[in-house]
């Protein structure tokens, strides 16, 4: 457990050092903002990338403080799966930080800004859809509770439903995330966008679906049994 509290961390000064080493090599005016398209569509200050850093700390700290907090509920403790969680969001988010630092650093104002259009979209779903799998193979390693799974006030109502539900929801995941990955290579432009939302919607409407069909069966059997 040490090593992926550390992990964390270690993740959120990576990105702490790669927006100052962007500091110090960017000029004072760089892109801040793409459009769909992946066209620049703002200039502004190089130093409104210190949201970055920011950010990746307070999501060090915040799923520090969250896995902390269930390492207290001893053998229904969910501590590996928050740090695991915790850890690929950081990672994500560091990994999408430096593309859009990356971007502005090389930004050639000469250039026509649509020369690389659809380039941001692709590189982020492709990102999303890595957590998806990533985080789908967690889904069935939690025990019930607020934080991390499926959490319908059906999957929610005893273990049973719980755990069947969890392990549809990451298979789903699973299936979801790679799918993202292939099909982000081909599709063009903003359709990426669209494609990524379509993804995670019909994860959620499945793994929704799913949760109250198992209620169902086990309330079923619960009166059978009776």
């Amino acid at each position: 457990m040490k090593k992926l509290y550390a992990l964390i961390f270690i993740l959120a000064v990576i990105c702490i050092c790669g927006a100052a080493v962007f500091l110090i090599l960017s000029p004072d005016t760089v892109p801040v903002h793409w459009n769909f398209a992946g066209e620049v569509d703002r200039m502004g200050s190089k130093y409104e990338n210190l949201v970055f850093p920011a950010l990746a700390l307070v999501l060090g700290v915040f799923f520090a403080f969250m896995a902390k907090k269930e390492s207290k509920k001893a053998e229904k403790s969910n501590e590996k799966p928050v740090l695991i969680t915790g850890v690929c969001s950081i990672a994500l988010f560091t990994v999408i930080s430096f593309y859009f630092m990356i971007k502005s650093a090389n930004y050639a104002p000469g250039t026509p800004s649509g020369a690389s259009a659809g380039d941001i979209n692709r590189f982020v779903n492709i990102a999303i859809g890595a957590l998806l799998a990533v985080l789908g193979n967690i889904m069935p390693k939690a025990r019930r509770n607020s934080f991390v799974g499926i959490r319908t006030k059906w999957s929610m109502a005893n273990d049973t439903v719980w755990q069947k539900s969890q392990r549809f929801g990451g298979i789903v995941s699973v299936i979801t995330g790679l799918l993202l990955i292939v099909l982000s290579l081909f599709v063009p432009g903003m359709w990426n966008i669209l494609l990524s939302g379509a993804a995670i919607l019909v994860v959620a409407v499945l793994c929704t679906v799913a949760s109250y069909r198992y209620y169902k069966e086990y309330k079923g059997e619960e009166n059978t049994n009776e």
